[in-house]
């Protein structure tokens, strides 16, 4: 009984020393191929089943290279931290140097148009980023587009978009700022007329990726300049938005034939 006991103990001493062996080899290369992208689902972008635009532009860059894309939705806090803590890859829809412990590379995928929503009455005319000044001006909390802005100005945080635009119609805010789609989007609720309302835009903010900043967020980091760059170049990216209708193309280039 003992002698057999000796030989199971063995045995499994041995299956234990195979398994802490090769499982952590195998983990090392599933994890180096395969990326988790998590975002926020946005509309047509980063849907939940994994289709978007957003999502099929980092397809296009990495799975030529036998990179698997692997896509998962939250809220936007939620995914920068998963990416903060390294438990994801990249996270998608941030701007420049917004978040910290994460990875920015040199190309953004696209751009949000920040718009100015206003009436009339309270701006004859819109002369640009300087008519803010010294005016009441709010956007969603969190938002902080006074970051981006250089002009002065009263800031008056919201809850949400109805809550802004309610008040920019009762004269309670002088302007509301958030991204031109959302706000037509919030348009066609319907609680409110859009005849009533003036738009402009007021700046354009560059939508990039965050990586981990681990030595494989580094890599991607690198891999995903050099491949954009090439799709961007060849057409490619241009080829994309036509195809989910995007209205706003945010690159000058001039693709090679």
């Amino acid at each position: 009984m003992i002698g057999l006991s000796a030989k199971k103990v063995v045995c499994l001493f041995a299956f234990i020393l195979s398994a802490c062996v090769s499982l952590p080899t195998l983990a090392e290369k599933h994890s180096k191929k395969e990326i988790i992208l998590v975002s926020e689902a946005w509309e047509d972008a980063t849907e939940k089943d994994g289709s978007g635009l957003y999502f099929e532009i980092m397809r296009r860059v990495f799975e030529p290279l036998g990179y698997r894309i692997k896509t998962i939705t939250t809220t936007y806090s939620r995914s920068v931290y998963l990416v903060q803590t390294k438990k994801m890859d990249a996270f998608l829809g941030s701007y420049i140097d917004e978040q910290e412990k994460v990875l920015y590379p040199y190309w953004h995928f696209d751009a949000e148009q920040v718009s100015a929503v206003y009436k009339a009455s309270v701006i004859p005319a819109w002369e640009g980023e300087t008519t803010l000044k010294g005016r009441t001006v709010g956007w969603v909390k969190g938002y902080d587009y006074n970051d981006y802005i250089e002009t002065k100005f009263n800031i008056h945080e919201v809850k949400s978009r109805r809550q802004g635009l309610s008040m920019v119609y009762s004269d309670r805010l002088d302007v509301l700022l958030d991204a031109r789609a959302e706000l037509e989007e919030e348009f066609a609720l319907g609680y409110l007329k859009r005849d009533e309302f003036e738009m402009a835009n007021i700046m354009d903010l560059k939508l990039y990726p965050g990586f981990a900043d681990t030595e494989k967020g580094q890599e991607l980091r690198r891999i995903y300049d050099e491949r954009f760059e090439e799709l961007l170049n060849k057409g490619e990216i241009k080829r994309l938005y036509d195809e989910y209708e995007w209205e706003y193309f945010p690159f000058s280039v001039n693709p090679s034939p």
